[in-house]
Parts: C-alpha cells; sequence; structure tokens
C-alpha cells in the first residue's frame, strides 16, 4: 500500500528584523562657558571698576599721604569757592508779583479829625462827621457833649497822641478808605496803632476802625 503524504509548503524566509539608524549626536564639550544674564555681566563688571577704584585709591593715597593736609586745605577752599559761586550765580526764585493800588491823598475831613483829637476838641471831631454818620452816633446816644467827655478822659489820664503817619488810601464805591498810624504815649509807655477812616464821596467821615475810635454813649475804650 501506498502510504499518504501531505504535500509539503514551500518554505517561506522569515524577515529578519533591523534597528533604525542611529543619528549622530554633537559630543558636548566638558569646557563649554554657559550663557550669563546682563543682570550678571552688569555686576560683575561693576565689581570689577569699584575693585579698581578701590586699589587706585589706596595707591593714590599712598602717594599723597605727605601732603594729606594741604590737599585737605585745597578740597575745603574748593568747596567753599563753589558754594559761594552757586549763591552768587545759581537759579534764584522768581520774585513775588502783586499788583499795587493807585494810592489816593488824604481826605480833608479826616485830617480835621486828627487835628480835633490831637487837640482833645470834639467840635473839630464831630464837625468831620458825615450827616448819616452823625445820625448814627445821635442814634447810639452818643451826642457832641459825650464825644467832648470821652477825650476830656483821655487828656485827664495822661494820654498824648505823639505822631500820624498816612499809610495810603483807596477809592471805594462811594468814597475812600483811608490807611493811618499813630503813635500814642500814656504813663511812659509809647505803642502805635492803627486808624482806618472810611469817607464818602464828600470826604466826610462815615466810619473809623480802630481801638481808639470814640465809643457810643459816655465810655471810652483804650487799650494800653
Amino acid at each position: 500500500m501506498e502510504e499518504y503524504r501531505e504535500p509539503q509548503q514551500p518554505i517561506v524566509a522569515t524577515p529578519t528584523y533591523s534597528p533604525p539608524p542611529a543619528y549622530a549626536t554633537t559630543p558636548v564639550s566638558p569646557y563649554t562657558t554657559p550663557k550669563v544674564g546682563r543682570f550678571v555681566r552688569f555686576r560683575r563688571t561693576m565689581r570689577l571698576l569699584l575693585r579698581r577704584l578701590l586699589r587706585g585709591g589706596v595707591i593714590a593715597g599712598r602717594a599723597l599721604r605727605p601732603y594729606a593736609f594741604f590737599a585737605v586745605v585745597v578740597i575745603g577752599l574748593v568747596g567753599v569757592i563753589g558754594w559761594m559761586s552757586f549763591m552768587l550765580w545759581g537759579p534764584k526764585a522768581a520774585p513775588a508779583v502783586f499788583s499795587r493800588a493807585d494810592s489816593i491823598p488824604p481826605a480833608a475831613a479826616v485830617e480835621t479829625f486828627i487835628q480835633g483829637q490831637k487837640t482833645f476838641n470834639a467840635d473839630i471831631m464831630w464837625d468831620a462827621y458825615s450827616t448819616q454818620y452823625q445820625a448814627s452816633q445821635l442814634a447810639n446816644g452818643a451826642t457832641k457833649a459825650t464825644l467832648q467827655a470821652q477825650v476830656d478822659n483821655l487828656r485827664n489820664i495822661g494820654l498824648e497822641f505823639l505822631r500820624y503817619d498816612y499809610i495810603g488810601g483807596v477809592k471805594e464805591d462811594k468814597g475812600g478808605m483811608y490807611f493811618y498810624t499813630v503813635d500814642l504815649r500814656v504813663r511812659n509807655q509809647q505803642r502805635r496803632f492803627p486808624i482806618i477812616f472810611h469817607a464818602d464821596a464828600d470826604g466826610k467821615i462815615t466810619e473809623i476802625e480802630s481801638v481808639l475810635a470814640p465809643q457810643n454813649g459816655a465810655g471810652t475804650n483804650t487799650q494800653q
């Protein structure tokens, strides 16, 4: 009997695995200097400059040691000269700018009142008042007689009107305002007081601003 044999399959060669090609790499040198930032470079540069300056200063100090006192004197003189030059030619603050009002001459009635006050004459002082100011004084109980009593009281205590100085005057809507100072003496004491007079268009007094102004009524208020 013939034996049955299976047909033989053709033998196929098994493909062999080959690894991928290796890429060439550049070898890293152990002597490569790493990159340095700008701040680090600046710090190193400043440190180097400082060291050189210190070294130069030490060398210069050794060389100038015999002349140290002379050098100190020269440096002091140079500093003083520089400061004086700055104070003389340096920039200066601009002067203050202000406007000055046009001054007007004193009113005749104000000068009359001052003359009456110096001589303790209430008649002259009362006549220097405007009609409206006289009416306001009368309404408050101040008359020519009470005014004379006030000035007599000042004279009895030894008050003296030594000197009046006219500071200036400016125009107002219906008249003017006049500024004075007066030097007083009483009981061996002397002081200066301001007086401001307001006058109408006719030059008559409409108001007096001062501690020396005649007070309404019989009393008088003065400060020593």
